[in-house]
């Protein structure tokens, strides 16, 4: 293959432009400052340009190269920073004080929570000093859940109270920033609401073309379920076809992401791809009538795009269909561009309508995919020989399969920290089954109006499903299907992808100096994981979590990691994984001890509990190392203490009914937490208490998770 950078002009102007974005989200500057530099640099260019006698002269050649780099460079950051000064204007907007009444439109399909409805809504109007203005910006919104909230659909609209509160950024260390990755689609703010705090104004005030494709997805899933297809079969076979996730509970989600077959449940690459081929096949006798490859590329263009509207328009499916789109119309114009022309065309143009994307974990993974399959499933493909047609096949999906993994797996162990071991075994029976359970669909929902060939058909479909289904679930409980709890910061990240990069150019051009790059980048990688290692032998942390109405106090030595937590916390494991996983990841402390709360507080035993080799407890006291902790709850009754005990910290829970100045006298302590099992009522009181007798009060309602750190 030829990477002859002359072959690859696009490619070279959006690896700038990516460089732009990217800047323009980190740094933040002035748009003013930036709109300045890109006005220099583009009248430069102009200007030089102009000058015959240095735009004919191959000397500045290269001075013609940077500045077009610059250009593109400024043009990313001034248009993702235009992006930024609109939300932001917008933010200011939704949040002045002065607003009565807000407008918003039903935005994107309703969730359907455990406690709430969730929804996103685009505000269209906004009351202020009793006069209606056009409001801009989206919002997250939760409503109680109720008949009515569940019953709103696409394009509704509604008038509710004013509200939205700004989303609140992590509360505890290294959890997930939902604030951040809100910001990427340009949400900043929220809302619960209360049945009577809203009303719905309109039914389905929404583009005629989305709405009919929405209810055409309801009734497509509705003929499937009509025809016997239902549970796990009708969540999968909706997804994989028509991109209605929804259906799929949490523990086939688990099963799916164990076996390395989510994939498939995200209508993206391969979907379109399969769809693609399919009508490309079906539409071959187009070519032989006059104008037969245009007409036949608009038609396939028209079906590609008419499916994305179907699945929904999801950021995966939109930029598959972008993609191939672009692959179309370079065949229509009879011109052999280079497939990495074709996918920088294809981002460009998804980046200049957003450029955000480049934040999103699906665009990052499916464009590095692709470029993997590209690379390096031509040279893995060529390791073996077959002779059958049923081993080429097995060895070309194998072969996929593996050159994907490699191009992206470094991201999956930095935003997902696991690994499906299995990942070649599920690929090569999900694959093909995915491809006949498309096929399948689409033929069976087609020909829905001939019955008696529909119900074979999606009774074919029904089997496929349930087989799919139970071959994933198999592979899921093979022992030791996913390796879990990865550690994987962006410095590995980046190593790694040093290192493939060098093992494909040593393999392109077998040159020394290639070798020794990426033996150089391995071992760096090597050296960062030792020094990682020896920190984390090395650490000591006590963190009181803020866990929403729960008690989570966390002791962390070296590798050894106990929490102790309410039972009601440690039943919903899921939430409170949610909160303190990845913390745990990122200090290396996996596995953990878990302690009920509520149990080693009520210890009866005269001697000290030993809990871990330099942790104690005695009753609601711990000790780890020469530190002392105390902790209190509604329950824990103090009137036959006489003495003042001395503790280093407090950590008041459950609203704890003892004054400031009665904690004071009976402890004393250097510091003290008020965890978040306490009512914000209750932390304001006492807070307002702790004043005047100057007392060091954290409340992690307001400051987040409390965490200290000891030298060895």
């Amino acid at each position: 293959m030829n990477y002859n950078n002359n072959h690859i002009p696009l490619v070279r102007l959006l690896l700038p432009f990516i460089v732009g974005i990217v800047g323009a989200i980190y740094l933040k500057p002035e748009l003013s400052l930036l709109l300045f530099i890109f006005g220099a640099t583009f009248s430069l260019f102009i200007a030089l340009l102009l000058i015959k006698k240095v735009n004919t002269n191959y000397k500045f050649r290269g001075v013609f190269g940077l500045l077009i780099y610059f250009n593109f460079i400024a043009a990313g950051a001034v248009l993702t920073s235009v992006k930024y000064k609109n939300t932001d204007s917008t933010s200011k907007l939704l949040t002045n004080q002065n607003n009565q009444l807000l407008i918003g439109a039903v935005h994107e399909p309703i969730q359907t929570k455990e406690n709430s409805t969730k929804a996103i809504l685009e505000i269209r109007k906004v009351k202020i000093n009793n006069t209606w203005i056009k409001g801009n910006g989206k919002v997250l919104i939760y409503f109680q859940k109720d008949s009515l909230s569940q019953s709103l659909n696409l394009g509704d609209l509604i008038t509710f109270a004013p509200k939205l509160v700004h989303v609140a950024p992590p509360k505890n260390p290294n959890e997930f920033d939902f604030k951040k990755y809100l910001s990427y689609h340009f949400i900043h703010q929220q809302a619960f609401l209360r049945a009577n705090e809203w009303k719905l104004i309109r039914k389905n005030n929404v583009n005629g073309i989305v709405q009919f494709a929405n209810n055409s997805r309801k009734h497509l899933i509705h003929i499937l379920e009509q025809k016997g297809i239902k549970g796990r079969e009708l969540a999968v076979a909706s997804a994989l076809i028509l991109g209605q996730k929804e259906g799929i509970n949490t523990e086939l989600k688990s099963a799916y992401s164990s076996a390395g077959a989510m994939h498939i449940l995200a209508v993206s690459g391969l979907h379109v791809g399969i769809i693609f081929l399919l009508f490309n096949q079906l539409l071959l006798f187009v070519k032989r009538i006059k104008y037969g490859k245009v007409i036949q590329g608009i038609l396939i263009i028209f079906i590609l795009w008419s499916y994305a509207l179907l699945a929904g328009l999801s950021p995966s499916v939109m930029r598959a269909t972008t993609m191939f789109s672009f692959i179309v119309l370079a065949k229509m114009t009879n011109r052999n561009t280079n497939i990495f022309n074709t996918l920088a065309a294809s981002a460009l143009v998804l980046l200049i309508y957003n450029p955000l994307l480049i934040m999103e974990v699906g665009f990052q993974l499916s464009y590095l995919a692709v470029i993997g399959i590209v690379i390096i499933q031509p040279w893995i493909n060529n390791w073996f020989n077959f002779k059958w047609w049923i081993s080429i096949k097995i060895w070309e999906i194998t072969a996929v399969s593996i050159a994907a993994q490699i191009a992206t797996f470094p991201l999956g162990l930095l935003y997902f920290h696991q690994f499906p071991n299995y990942f070649i075994l599920s690929n090569l029976i999900v694959i093909p089954l995915a491809v006949l359970i498309l096929y399948l669909g689409v033929l069976s929902l087609s020909l829905s109006i001939i019955p008696i060939v529909s119900d074979y058909l999606i009774l074919a479909l029904k089997y496929v499903v349930q087989f799919l289904n139970t071959t994933v679930s198999f592979i899921d409980q093979l022992p030791h299907s996913l390796s879990e709890n990865i550690r994987f910061d962006i410095a590995d990240t980046w190593l790694i992808y040093l290192v493939i990069a060098a093992i494909i150019l040593l393999v392109t051009y077998r040159k020394f100096k290639f070798l020794l790059a990426g033996s150089s980048f391995f071992i760096l990688f090597l050296i960062t994981r030792l020094w990682i290692n020896y920190m984390d032998v090395n650490q000591q942390q006590l963190i009181v979590y803020n866990i929403p109405q729960c008690s989570a106090i966390n002791f962390i030595d070296g590798n050894n990691n106990v929490l102790l937590a309410d039972s009601q916390l440690i039943k919903k494991r899921s939430k409170l994984l949610f909160h303190v996983q990845n913390n745990w990841i990122n200090t290396g402390a996996i596995p953990e001890k878990i302690i009920p709360l509520d149990h080693s507080s009520k210890l009866q035993a005269p001697l000290p509990h030993i809990i871990n080799q330099h942790l104690f407890n005695q009753l609601n006291y711990y000790q780890f190392y020469d530190y002392k902790v105390a902790v209190i709850d509604h329950q824990t009754n103090l009137k036959k203490q006489q003495a003042q005990l001395f503790v280093d910290l407090l950590v008041i829970t459950k609203n704890n009914n003892l004054s400031a100045q009665e904690i004071h006298r009976l402890f004393n302590p250097k510091q003290i937490v008020l965890d978040a099992s306490n009512s914000l009522h209750h932390c304001k009181k006492f807070l307002q208490q702790s004043k005047s007798l100057k007392l060091n009060v954290w409340s992690v309602f307001d400051k987040g998770a409390y965490q200290i750190e000891f030298n060895k």
